[in-house]
């Protein structure tokens, strides 16, 4: 008997598994407008006070305001990126020479006679152009679709506590089910805006050394370090390796590209080994080796988009695992061994 429940709850993963891999075209922008709707009301909240003539403003204001402002940024982000991506195209021949110069002497120094073939003669800029430019066309469809998600998540909040008290008869499961959702708001409140804050620091640093040395593009790099902190453990890496590589290319020397690296990896190691630990502490209880194990598991079945969600994910998991007595051990061992699901 026994074992067959075991099998059933296999079975019952294994599906949901591959629900979740086949219908990720239609999960993830959902997941993510769930993402850019609590930004939003922590955006309300924040235009939330401020006051006319002692008077808050009224909620649906408060909302619409946030919704404006973040499609004012969001479109200030695409024009920045699509501005910069212009420029490249200008400076490509430039970095195209450096590139085939630096692999010569390597191949004469090292006599490597694989790196005196220029292999960028092959190198297809207008492919890849059009590649990007439907990638871009496939992420703007992906993006209206997560506003029409958002939009309706708004319209919902405003009737999803009335339906709530409708569907939980009893006043006890009510306000244990209100615990869970707080715990999830606070966890993940608390890693949005810590980490949110540091992500922004690493970019602001980021962005005065490769301004100080002259790297390209450096607004746009330094964005780019931003948003991939999100990622746990690669994404600092990924972000100070793409203005190195730059730097590379546009100086044609070695010296300029060490400078950017070793500095910009100073930076992400002090933020991430000293600032972070110490800001963030335990907030989140959650294990360094889940952690590791999340981003892996996320990112092969979601890709780059389960990479950024897979910390509040898996603090959502865990946080509802631990309310329940089955699933408690579960949660155990997903949490850092700290006295957080003691609730």
């Amino acid at each position: 008997m026994r074992l067959a429940s075991i099998s059933n709850q296999l079975i019952i993963i294994a599906l949901v598994l591959v629900g979740l891999y086949v219908g990720k075209s239609l999960i993830i922008p959902f997941v993510v407008a769930v993402v850019v709707w609590y930004l939003l009301n922590s955006l309300a909240n924040l235009v939330g006070r401020i006051r006319f003539r002692k008077k808050e403003m009224p909620r649906v204001l408060q909302l619409a305001i946030a919704f404006i402002l973040f499609i004012g940024l969001t479109t200030f982000l695409t024009q920045l990126v699509i501005s910069n991506f212009e420029v490249f195209t200008t400076q490509y021949p430039r970095y195209h020479n450096n590139f085939v110069r630096l692999t010569s002497q390597l191949g004469s120094s090292f006599d490597l006679n694989f790196l005196d073939v220029d292999y960028t003669s092959s190198f297809d800029l207008p492919g890849l152009l059009a590649g990007a430019i439907d990638s871009s066309l496939g992420f703007v469809s992906s993006f209206f679709l997560v506003l029409l998600y958002v939009v309706f998540l708004l319209l919902e909040q405003q009737i999803f506590e009335v339906k709530l008290k409708l569907i939980f008869k009893d006043r006890g499961e009510y306000v244990r089910f209100f615990s869970i959702v707080r715990q999830v708001d606070e966890s993940i409140h608390s890693y949005v805006s810590v980490k949110t804050s540091l992500c922004l620091l690493a970019g602001i640093l980021s962005y005065l050394v490769m301004l100080f040395i002259g790297v390209d593009f450096a607004v746009l790099w330094a964005l780019l370090i931003f948003l991939f902190n999100f990622i746990p453990i690669i994404g600092a890496f990924i972000g100070v390796i793409l203005p190195s590589m730059i730097a590379l290319l546009q100086f044609g020397s070695y010296l300029e590209p060490v400078l950017v690296f070793s500095l910009l990896l100073g930076i992400e190691l002090v933020i991430g080994n000293f600032v972070e630990p110490k800001v963030l502490g335990t907030k989140l209880n959650l294990s360094p080796l889940v952690v590791i194990l999340s981003l892996t598991f996320w990112g092969a079945l979601w890709g780059v988009a389960g990479m950024f969600l897979c910390v509040p994910i898996t603090v959502i998991l865990m946080i509802i695992l631990s309310q329940f007595e089955k699933t408690r051990n579960i949660a155990i061992l997903l949490s850092g061994g700290k006295s957080g699901l003691n609730q």
